[in-house]
């Protein structure tokens, strides 16, 4: 899904919602990803670091004044960062490795003086890299280049302040996410799929604001 489809859908449901039950938000963040050791393909990448920015909405299922619970929805276009892989044993030159996701799940939200926030969702991910130069045992140049998706759970939480008004209220959040499956290659038949899954990011820390309405 592209950000234009997903902006489309997203204000479809929530001018089909009453306003108080709504919020949108701009997400900044840091990923950080794993290195990778891939002995079967005698290649080793460096740790995969994008940062980039995400747009994300949600929709008020229950609201007790202090607990929210919504269900969210976020939009990740594709964040780039230093490619540098390892070739036995000889470094080739940096390419670049995105990463992008759609996510959809569930967030519950405290409100007292600070703000605190848990969420689970589901992140359709697609990790990609540019075209790398690879040496073979008989000195040809192989290039790879590709994407691989798949669909993991993720946790967070965070910490934040919501400043009230009338008719909209802003809001800040530092937050916190973990992925709840992580993959290697470090096993036999593995190819650039299992490689590119096993570079994907584990963690991310995020400043998230927007506005409730």
């Amino acid at each position: 899904m592209n950000m234009r489809t997903f902006l489309s859908l997203l204000a479809v449901g929530l001018l089909a919602l009453p306003a108080s039950a709504s919020e949108v938000g701009l997400l900044l963040d840091q990923q950080t990803g794993q290195s990778v050791d891939a002995p079967n393909l005698r290649t080793q990448i460096n740790a995969v670091n994008p940062k980039g920015f995400g747009l994300r909405g949600a929709l008020t299922l229950t609201n007790l004044d202090v607990a929210v619970l919504s269900i969210a929805a976020t939009y990740h276009p594709k964040a780039q960062s230093d490619l540098q892989i390892t070739y036995e044993p000889w470094p080739l030159d940096p390419s670049k490795a995105g990463s992008e996701y759609l996510a959809l799940g569930a967030q519950l939200d405290w409100q007292f003086l600070v703000n605190i926030h848990c969420g689970l969702d589901l992140r359709r991910e697609t990790i990609s890299n540019e075209v790398v130069t690879v040496l073979n045992q008989r000195d040809f140049i192989i290039q790879s280049a590709g994407e691989t998706t798949f669909t993991r759970p993720w946790v967070s939480a965070g910490l934040g302040y919501t400043f009230a008004m009338p008719v909209v209220s802003p809001f800040i959040r530092l937050e916190a996410a973990w992925t709840l499956k992580n993959y290697s290659a470090d096993g036999k038949g593995v190819n650039m799929d299992d490689v590119r899954r096993a570079m994907a990011p584990t963690s991310q820390i995020a400043l998230y604001g927007g506005i409730r309405f």
